[in-house]
């Protein structure tokens, strides 16, 4: 690998719909890169278009030679955000909370669609974010419907750990994603940010392919087991409405 190109990617991938703009200290902080490092990637993604600094404020936004691949990235989900959008709306409708909707993007799961709850907690939606496999409710669907190999490999790859409740053992993760496959439901109990739960649901092609994870994000407070179970029903209604919209038929596909 590259590290100098490793490390450029993981400054751009810092930059989202919550952090459209970064300082220099920012971007070291966030990386756990020195600050001359950070400052010469910064620089050099700048001269090729990828950053642009403001010498005003010290601060750098996305460049436009990303928009680019932006727009050919949204372009390849497009239709699928189009039809999903009603399900995601009646689902901000039924439950009152905070909607998402995520894609595998060449084995990262991504988050490409939201709305945010009509309730004062209102999680941070930003479309375009990678959200993981091991520590969030989207990502677990995804990593459930791996392949061995696939699965194999992620299993034995160091695991992060962003939040205390997050599964800590392959053995233990390989067990929980074997009850997501099995159950077509995938839940976050304060792994990925504390203070946020989740739940999620496949949604299907017509030959049984993953190609989207619809989920509901919650506080803790919102997440017992009445309210939870009546999360899993209206998640799983859409994620099975919008699985037949694509062909999906669950006795053909052999579940």
């Amino acid at each position: 690998m590259v590290q100098a190109l490793t490390k450029g990617l993981a400054v751009l991938n810092l930059f989202d719909t919550i952090s459209p703009e970064l300082s220099v200290d920012e971007m070291a902080y966030r990386t756990g890169f020195p600050r001359m490092t950070v400052y010469r990637l910064a620089r050099t993604l700048e001269s090729s278009g990828y950053l642009v600094g403001d010498r005003t404020t010290n601060r750098y936004h996305l460049g436009p030679a990303i928009m680019a691949a932006t727009r050919l990235s949204y372009e390849r989900h497009a239709d699928l955000v189009r039809v999903a959008r009603p399900h995601l709306e009646e689902l901000s409708r039924r439950t009152g909370e905070t909607i998402s909707l995520a894609v595998e993007v060449d084995g990262v799961a991504v988050e490409v669609d939201g709305i945010p709850a009509r309730r004062p907690f209102k999680p941070q939606l930003a479309p375009g974010r990678i959200v993981g496999y091991t520590a969030s409710a989207h990502g677990k669907v995804f990593a459930a419907h791996m392949s061995p190999a696939e699965l194999e490999r992620m299993l034995q790859a160091p695991l992060h750990l962003p939040a205390p409740h997050k599964p800590t053992d392959p053995e233990s993760l390989s067990r929980e994603l074997e009850q997501v496959r099995r159950d077509r439901i995938a839940f976050d109990f304060e792994e990925r940010t504390v203070g946020t739960c989740a739940v999620a649901a496949p949604i299907y092609d017509q030959v049984g392919g993953v190609i989207a994870s619809i989920g509901v994000i919650v506080p803790p407070g919102r997440f017992g087991e009445n309210e939870k179970r009546s999360l899993v029903d209206a998640v799983k209604e859409q994620a099975a409405s919008l699985s037949a919209y694509f062909g999906y038929r669950a006795s053909a596909a052999g579940g």
